[in-house]
């Protein structure tokens, strides 16, 4: 009896060992396979996922794992080669539309100069250039996002200060002959490392909708804050419903504009290049007033 006892309590004793080892090593490989899954979600390498733990339902788990993240990669693949072939589209249509209509700028600036016109032939000569010059806007913002991820950044440390000063006096024209009052603050001997085509191109366009939008006075500052430099362009409006902030850096947003057209593409430019450049612009409306920030 006491020999069957001890054979009843050895077999227990085997099995409760066979059992916890299963047990340890099922945990081990679902860690081991965590982990793999961890690192391949972030591009870490591109091995498939591999078991030393040979069960049936281990193998077809694995195997499982395996076909979904081929599939998944094989979908990144083709997605990024569909936009970069978009991309490339884009680019060469923008290139080509933008030649011609850059030649027809410049005869309708001859015609204007030289020719002898009514003043109802003045003013359709007028209307056609406005047209052209939005669809040479529109072919120009097409070819920026067309190449705003193909064109390496150039980083450099640059005068932000002797920048913003520059580009504000550039805006001068149409705020004096729209009647504009301006605030001027820009804080001198403010440096950032930045790409300056695409900061430039950044400015240019928030001054661009603060034409577009402005009723009566534009504020320009730039000021250094918590080691970051911050530049706020602001604009009043005829009223808050004029532009929804929620929606001013969205694609081809455009809102209740008092001059001419827009593309609505110009604050998503300066959006996807400040996410490039690790930078940040926000935008709010406050008292009939919007204000965009950009810190760099």
């Amino acid at each position: 009896m006491e020999i069957a006892l001890a054979i009843l309590c050895l077999c227990l004793l085997v099995a409760f060992i066979v059992v916890l080892t299963r047990h340890i090593g099922y945990k081990k490989q679902i860690k081991s396979i965590s982990q793999e899954v961890h690192k391949l979600t972030h591009d870490e390498y591109s091995q498939p996922i591999k078991t030393n733990y040979f069960t049936k339902d281990m193998t077809e788990l694995v195997n499982s794992l395996n076909e979904h993240i081929k599939h998944e990669k094989e979908l990144t693949i083709s997605y990024y080669n569909d936009k970069k072939e978009l991309s490339n589209i884009i680019s060469g249509i923008s290139h080509d539309f933008r030649t011609p209509l850059t030649a027809s700028l410049g005869y309708l600036q001859l015609l204007k100069k030289n020719g002898q016109f009514t003043k109802e032939q003045s003013e359709f000569l007028d209307i056609i250039t406005d047209k052209n010059i939005y669809l040479k806007e529109l072919a120009d913002d097409f070819f920026e996002i067309s190449k705003k991820n193909d064109d390496e950044l150039t980083l450099k440390e640059l005068d932000l200060s002797n920048l913003l000063t520059e580009l504000t006096l550039q805006q001068y024209s149409w705020i004096e002959n729209a009647s504009i009052k301006a605030n001027i603050d820009i804080e001198n001997g403010i440096c950032v490392v930045s790409d300056t085509h695409s900061l430039k191109r950044i400015i240019d366009n928030l001054f661009s909708n603060c034409k577009k939008y402005v009723k009566s006075s534009i504020s320009v500052s730039l000021k250094r804050a918590e080691e970051r430099a911050v530049i706020t362009i602001s604009n009043d409006l005829e009223n808050d419903n004029q532009i929804d902030a929620d929606k001013i850096f969205l694609p081809f947003y455009r809102g209740a504009s008092r001059s001419k057209e827009g593309s609505g593409l110009g604050l998503y430019i300066c959006k996807a290049l400040c996410d490039r450049m690790n930078a940040e612009i926000t935008a709010s409306i406050n008292n009939n007033i919007i204000s965009i920030t950009l810190k760099i």
